[in-house]
């Protein structure tokens, strides 16, 4: 190999191993943009770092179902499936209730309220017809995109993207059900990321 072309290697191998070891390295509460946040959500940017402590309570907003991509499916009509969007708010709330940190409020935090806004971008109900094969037809899958808010200052904490799959193989279960159990694994995970600030 020329000896330009090796240099070129090894250059490029070090840059590259800095990179990795930056982004392992990362502390993924900073401001910037992470994608496959903390190996969980699909992207996050985080435009101001915060404590969660400061704030004495989280409010989320109704889930925004405005517009929300909804896909004919084998055994599942559109019409059928935007009914069920009402419905996803408790389950997601189950999910980020259950798995919040258990935070202890500074007393300057008294009355200061950080707000959730989510809003559905995909659901997509899969097929209760079994497609052997075809894990993506056969799976629902719930796709968001999301912000925190302080709404004292009016700004935006936190904006985040994320989508799950449930029933991938399911036996019994309902779109309506599993589309619940993706909405309850996406309030886990905003209830991840918000707990590590």
């Amino acid at each position: 190999m020329p000896m330009n072309a090796r240099n070129l290697c090894r250059l490029l191998s070090s840059v590259m191993a800095l990179a990795i070891t930056t982004t392992l390295s990362a502390d993924p509460t900073a401001p910037g943009t992470y994608r496959h946040w903390d190996g969980e959500i699909d992207q996050v940017v985080v435009n101001r770092a915060f404590r969660a402590d400061d704030y004495q309570d989280i409010h989320v907003e109704p889930l925004d179902i405005t517009k929300t991509a909804v896909p004919d499916r084998k055994g599942e009509s559109r019409p059928a499936t935007l009914a069920l969007l009402p419905s996803l708010k408790p389950a997601f709330m189950d999910g980020l209730q259950k798995n919040l940190r258990r935070r202890t409020p500074a007393s300057s935090a008294a009355g200061k309220v950080l707000v959730i806004r989510v809003r559905l971008t995909k659901a997509d109900p899969g097929t209760r017809s079994p497609e052997f094969g075809d894990i993506k037809a056969n799976a629902a899958k719930l796709a968001v995109s999301g912000e925190v808010i302080d709404p004292a200052s009016n700004l935006i904490l936190i904006q985040f993207q994320q989508e799950r799959w449930a029933g991938v193989i399911s036996i019994g279960k309902t779109s309506g059900q599993l589309l619940e159990e993706a909405a309850r694994m996406i309030g886990t995970d905003v209830a991840h990321l918000i707990s590590a600030f």
